[in-house]
C-alpha cells in the first residue's frame, strides 16, 4: 500500500512516544533547534508554520538552530544512531536555498550513516520518542507530489453580508429630438474591468506546490431592493487569479418628438474579504492522497453588469 508520507526513525526503544506534524493541516517545519550531549541527541525543539512549537527531551549543551524561509524544502537528510543503539546520535541536512545544518554529539564518534528518504523535500515535522533525551526520532515528509487542489469551498458568512457596491459612471450623454417625428440612438460603450481572486493559504505550502483551486467565485448581482451576493458556479483557478477584459455594451435609445433622453451608463463594482472553509486535497504521484480540512480568508473583487439608465424631459 502507498502512502502520502514518508518517516524512518533512528535510535533506541527507550522514552515516551513524541509527534508534531502538519500531517492534518499542511503546515511544514518551520525552524528546528537541537542541543547535543557527550554521547547524545539532548533535545529537540520544533516550530511548525502554523505557529505550534514544542520541545523534546530536557535542554542542556551545545545548541544551534535553523530557521526555513517560505519554499525552502529538504535536499538530503541524514540521521545516526550514537553507536549504542539506544539514542539518536546526529541530525545532518541540506536545503533547496543552499542551507546546511549538522548536529552531532560531542565526544562519541558517528559510525553508520543512514541516509533517509525526504520525498518531496516538503517536511511535514518530526515523530520519535524522548526522555530526558532524543531516544529516537524521523523527520515526516510528503512524499513526490503530482497535484494539490483546494476543494469543497464554501462561504459561511456570504449570507449575512450587505453589499457594499460602488457605482461607477462610465458615461453619460444627452440626446434631444426637437423635429415631430422618433427618433432612435445607437449607445455603444466599453470598460476596462479587473476581477481579482485570492484564496488565502500558507506561505510555506503556496511557495513550494502549485495550488488549483476548485471553487465558484462570489459575485454581486442587482436585483429590485439593491444588490445581492451569490456564488457562481465552480471552475478552476489558481489560488491567486485575476481576469481582466473589456465589458462592451450596444443599445438602442427611443428619443420621442420634442423630447430629450439623458442617458447614464453605469457599472457597479463590489470588494469582497470574508472567510472561506473547504478542503485540500494533496496527490502524490505513488497515487495516494493525503487530504485534510482547512480555513482562510477569501478576497476579491467584482463588477454587476452594465446598466442603462434612461430619464425622459421636455425640450
Amino acid at each position: 500500500m502507498s502512502y502520502p508520507t514518508t518517516l524512518f526513525k533512528i535510535g533506541g526503544g527507550g522514552g515516551a512516544s513524541f509527534s508534531l506534524t502538519g500531517e492534518n493541516n499542511g503546515a511544514s517545519l518551520e525552524k528546528i533547534g537541537v542541543w547535543v550531549g557527550e554521547w547524545q541527541v539532548k533535545t529537540v525543539r520544533v516550530w511548525l508554520s502554523d505557529g505550534r512549537y514544542q520541545t523534546f527531551g530536557n535542554p542542556s549543551g551545545p545548541y544551534q538552530e535553523y530557521k526555513f524561509k517560505p519554499g525552502e524544502c529538504f535536499t538530503s537528510l541524514s540521521l545516526w544512531g550514537n553507536g549504542a543503539g539506544t539514542r539518536l546520535g546526529a541530525i545532518k541536512f541540506e536545503t533547496n536555498q543552499g542551507g546546511r545544518f549538522f548536529a552531532k554529539m560531542t565526544s562519541w564518534g558517528l559510525k553508520t550513516e543512514y541516509p533517509i528518504d525526504i520525498g518531496s523535500g516538503y517536511c511535514l515535522g518530526v515523530v520519535g520518542r524522548a526522555g530526558a533525551d532524543i531516544d529516537s526520532m524521523g523527520f515526516m515528509f510528503l512524499n513526490a507530489v503530482q497535484s494539490t487542489v483546494l476543494t469543497n469551498v464554501n462561504y459561511p458568512t456570504i449570507n449575512q453580508l450587505i453589499p457594499k457596491v460602488r457605482v461607477e459612471e462610465i458615461k453619460s450623454i444627452t440626446y434631444t429630438n426637437d423635429t415631430s417625428a422618433k427618433q432612435q440612438q445607437t449607445v455603444e460603450t466599453s470598460k476596462k474591468v479587473i476581477k481579482t481572486s485570492s484564496w488565502s493559504m500558507t506561505n510555506s505550502f503556496t511557495a513550494t506546490f502549485s495550488m488549483e483551486v476548485k471553487a465558484g467565485i462570489p459575485e454581486v448581482v442587482e436585483v429590485s431592493t439593491g444588490f445581492s451576493f451569490s456564488v457562481g458556479s465552480e471552475s478552476t483557478y489558481g489560488h491567486e487569479y485575476t481576469d481582466e477584459k473589456n465589458e462592451t455594451l450596444t443599445t438602442t435609445v427611443d428619443v420621442p418628438p420634442r423630447k430629450k433622453v439623458d442617458v447614464d451608463i453605469t457599472i457597479g463594482r463590489a470588494a469582497f474579504d470574508l472567510p472561506y472553509t473547504g478542503t485540500v486535497k494533496i496527490t502524490c504521484k505513488n497515487g495516494s492522497v493525503l487530504q485534510y480540512e482547512t480555513k482562510g480568508q477569501y478576497k476579491g473583487v467584482t463588477y454587476t453588469d452594465i446598466k442603462v439608465i434612461t430619464k425622459e424631459s421636455d425640450l
